[in-house]
């Protein structure tokens, strides 16, 4: 009933009016805790989402399985990432936020040798011979326009790096630089020697393998065209797991290519143009059981690399 209605009869008794239809605002839903993989997204840390369009701007979307694909660039999708499907079902109800973990490979206490996460090849990197390859070896590529004279070379950049695992070897092939000089190299393949790219500026690699037997492979670093190098070699390292693990056993390879660099050839302007390469191993100074091919570690906690001022 209004204030108004009512007949005041005492002097200094007032009566005031207590609005009750206000709800207060109800606490806010708790909706559960997912804990899974991830394609992408900050980890090993709960992080509460409100909708599905928001886990997918910081986790990406849900994954399948079966995969494969070119792992070192869009990361492992082998195998099927529950959680993501797990969120997407309960966010799309639209009841209550979510919270989810992003879990990282950790190894566990009792693992082996083997079980340890990262990889490492059987072989290390072994002499300039092909017999003797195995590990990390990277194809360093000059400009011809650096080349000064036919005893320097000039300024080159690492442009690729190819894991090579058990019982197989890689060569660069072509022309070898500096004919004048090949005195006692009469082989048109090999490591450790430089070579040139063709009249279609492509270089050429020769493959060999227990699997596979022998085959030439002829590539380049522009990314639009057919003959780009992630297109023409294998950049998957499960294919070098054991056959009929995760994949077909007829699918098995003994190499992988890892890590490309076109984006810096580009910036040179060395993309489309005549080149210069070689292919050595990598490895730190002569202890060749350290290196990039041997990348046993497991997830840890992020950190910040040197800050250097200037001077």
């Amino acid at each position: 009933m209004s204030v108004k209605s009512f007949k005041f009869v005492s002097p200094g008794v007032f009566i005031n009016e207590i609005d009750n239809s206000f709800i207060p605002k109800s606490a806010e839903a708790i909706g559960p805790v997912v804990v899974g993989r991830a394609t992408r997204g900050l980890a090993m840390t709960p992080v509460k989402v409100q909708s599905y369009s928001e886990f997918v701007t910081m986790f990406g979307d849900t994954v399948p399985g079966n995969g494969g694909g070119d792992i070192s660039r869009d990361g492992n999708k082998q195998s099927p990432m529950y959680g993501t499907y797990a969120a997407k079902a309960f966010l799309r109800a639209n009841v209550a936020p979510l919270t989810y973990v992003r879990l990282l490979g950790t190894d566990d206490d009792n693992a082996t040798t083997a079980g340890v996460a990262g990889w490492k090849t059987l072989k290390d990197p072994g002499p300039n011979t092909a017999a003797g390859n195995g590990g990390a070896y990277g194809l360093f590529v000059f400009p011809s326009a650096s080349v000064a004279s036919t005893s320097s070379l000039g300024t080159g950049k690492l442009a690729a790096v190819w894991y090579i695992d058990q019982t197989a070897s890689i060569q660069l092939s072509g022309n070898i630089y500096n004919n004048a000089l090949r005195s006692g190299l009469r082989t048109n393949s090999g490591i450790g020697k430089v070579f040139s790219t063709d009249s279609s500026y492509l270089f050429t690699v020769i493959l060999s393998s227990s699997l596979q037997g022998q085959r030439k492979v002829k590539f380049g670093f522009d990314d639009s065209a057919e003959t780009f190098i992630r297109n023409r070699f294998n950049t998957n390292p499960q294919l070098c797991s054991t056959a009929g693990a995760f994949y077909p056993s007829a699918s098995a390879v003994r190499y992988w290519l890892g890590e490309t660099y076109e984006q810096t050839l580009r910036d040179d302007s060395t993309v489309g143009v005549a080149n210069y390469g070689v292919i050595l191993p990598i490895a730190k100074n002569s202890d060749a059981t350290i290196g990039p091919h041997a990348k046993r570690q497991s997830s840890r906690e992020a950190v910040a690399g040197w800050l250097l001022g200037r001077i």
